[in-house]
């Protein structure tokens, strides 16, 4: 009976201690929220025919999360998906690295932003353009990712 009594307490310690480590050290879940702008153009200013900018949500936990979008304000919804999944996270002081549904995406840290006179100092930034100058491209991200939008639009990504 004795016996049966401390295997039972060594076993109880061993289940709390294993929870406890594994709750500790658990990483903490992260939320950045922006915006994802979209122009026809090709560039960050103009636009022939559609322009759209959506809120942008990116839930992390670990390395692993989903980016969602909610039109905020355009001509009409391109995006036919609004969920993306989100794997490879990494963020740091200077950027941040991660695969939206497989695909590489980087944002720098823009501390001063010049193309939108400074509306988003600060944020976490990935922008690119068929028809866009070099000063429009940061970091590294493609349209076609997002189901719905077409190869050549300016696209630019901003968290923090």
């Amino acid at each position: 009976m004795k016996r049966k009594f401390i295997i039972l307490v060594i076993a109880v310690l061993i289940i709390g201690v294993t929870y406890s480590i594994t709750v500790y050290f658990q990483p903490k879940p992260i939320t950045l929220s922006g915006s994802m702008f979209v122009s026809d153009a090709g560039r960050s200013h103009g636009g022939f025919e559609y322009n759209a900018e959506w809120n942008a949500t990116l839930n992390i936990q670990g390395s692993r999360g989903s980016l969602d979008l909610v039109l905020n304000i355009g001509l009409g919804d391109a995006l036919t998906k609004h969920h993306y999944d989100v794997t490879e996270f990494k963020m740091d002081e200077k950027k941040i690295t991660m695969k939206i549904e497989g695909e590489m995406v980087t944002l720098i840290l823009v501390e001063v932003d010049e193309i939108w006179d400074h509306a988003f100092d600060g944020f976490y930034i990935a922008s690119w353009g068929g028809d866009a100058p070099p000063e429009e491209i940061r970091g590294t991200i493609k349209p076609l990712i997002f189901q719905g939008l077409v190869d050549h639009y300016y696209i630019e990504l901003r968290l923090r």
